[in-house]
């Protein structure tokens, strides 16, 4: 039974207690509300939160006998009927759904990610683009957020890809260690001293620009991807990299 609810919580998107309602209902043939919950575990109160839905999207079919509501499972094979019927469905309104989605990539898509995972997912986008990165980046900072294993794996692996990192960094114990291994990682630096640490990350990559804040333990970030947003970045970036007068390290 667990396999079978498995399967049935991919494939058809149900929650846990819906699967269990849809697998009783079929296995009972007809049944009340009584005998749903006893044959699935689930109670009866949670039973009619939803079995509406279940009605609705087609799974169980309700029936009055006696004055009596009777609940029975939809047969797999209409289900897998229905699901054909939808995706017919979905095939005939794609054009216009294209449509919609061309015009809303003249907007900038925005996305918000907390928690160290899907910080390092962005990270992982800028090895999948394979773009060359453009950063301004406070190390120090940057060490207190992220694992250990992030400075020991990812840095190797961009640079097992050849994409460059080019970065305009604050000027800390920390940056100086790490431009040690500059020339190793196809990293280049211009140190910058700063008065106050800057706790921040900005990478531009492509049309992309992403920007991470480290406070101690946690860390976000914000994905931009915009073609105008990553040119206009990049420009500064590259001003105020030519009219630096520090030193490139690597």
């Amino acid at each position: 039974m667990k396999i079978i609810s498995k399967s049935i919580l991919q494939s058809l998107g149900l929650t846990e207690q819906q699967t269990a309602v849809y697998l009783a209902a079929l296995e009972l043939g007809e049944s009340n509300m009584q005998q749903l919950a006893r044959k699935s575990g689930v109670k009866r109160t949670s039973i009619y939160n939803f079995i509406e839905e279940l009605k609705e999207r087609g799974f169980v079919i309700e029936v009055k006998k006696k004055k009596r509501r009777v609940y029975s499972g939809v047969d797999p094979k209409q289900l897998l009927e229905v699901q054909r019927l939808r995706m017919h469905e979905l095939e005939e309104i794609m054009p216009e759904l294209l449509a919609i989605q061309n015009k809303s990539q003249t907007k900038p898509r925005v996305s918000f990610y907390e928690g160290i995972e899907n910080v390092l997912a962005v990270y992982d986008d800028q090895l999948k683009d394979k773009k060359s990165i453009f950063a301004f980046e406070d190390m120090e900072y940057m060490k207190m957020a992220m694992p250990e294993s992030f400075y020991n794996n990812w840095p190797a692996e961009r640079a097992r890809k050849n994409i460059t990192f080019s970065s305009i960094t604050r000027d800390s114990q920390a940056a100086q260690e790490y431009t040690k291994k500059n020339i190793k990682l196809l990293r280049k630096t211009k140190l910058i001293k700063t008065e106050k640490p800057w706790k921040t990350e900005i990478n531009i990559y492509g049309d992309k620009v992403a920007l991470f804040r480290f406070r101690e333990d946690h860390a976000m970030t914000v994905l931009i991807e915009d073609h105008d947003i990553a040119y206009t970045l990049q420009s500064i970036w590259k001003e105020m990299w030519n009219n630096s007068d520090e030193p490139i390290i690597g």
